[in-house]
């Protein structure tokens, strides 16, 4: 099982599909998923339940959501400080280089379910397909909100008839 470092989100017009990438850089560890609009409103609802119960029923989200700024936008200096400090690439607000995202593209799996659980304010996604768990997403809390609000950005609520405020 594939553990993810990034998460990139795109919509698929000609498949009228949400794209869910993990580790669009590395051709080894990069799986391209489809997440299909009713597995997506399956997820939004246990991912409502996630916000209420376990993240201060989604201030956070709520806050990024709203503003819908460019991630870039959203971390403080400190946070740009560090990031150039430690030199880390895995950070949520990270750019997508383009030209990796379609040089280490994979034909997309079908989504068939995602598992989750939280321990210690930890979540952990377990991403299936055909009844096998293929990769699996370890986050915070707060990385969650800030995830989720990334995923909402991508979905085409007009044409697939979901409310922009399915989650308020």
């Amino acid at each position: 099982m594939i553990t993810s470092k990034t998460l990139t989100f795109s919509y698929n017009p000609r498949e009228d599909r949400i794209m869910v990438i993990i580790n669009y850089e590395s051709i080894e560890k990069r799986i391209d998923f489809f997440l299909t609009r009713k597995l997506l409103l399956q997820l939004l609802e246990h991912f409502d339940l996630i916000l209420i119960n376990n993240c201060n029923s989604g201030e956070l989200f709520k806050k990024l959501y709203k503003e819908q700024q460019p991630l870039e936008k959203l971390q403080t200096k400190e946070e740009k400080a560090n990031k150039q400090d430690k030199n880390k690439k895995n950070d949520w607000e990270s750019k997508v280089d383009s030209a990796s995202l379609s040089f280490t593209r994979k034909e997309p799996i079908l989504l068939d379910a995602v598992n989750f659980k939280t321990k210690n304010n930890i979540l952990v996604l377990e991403y299936i397909s055909n009844g096998k768990k293929l990769a699996k997403s370890e986050m915070t809390m707060e990385l969650f909100q800030r995830t989720l609000s990334s995923m909402m950005r991508v979905i085409p609520f007009i044409s697939w008839g979901i409310s922009p405020n399915i989650l308020d």
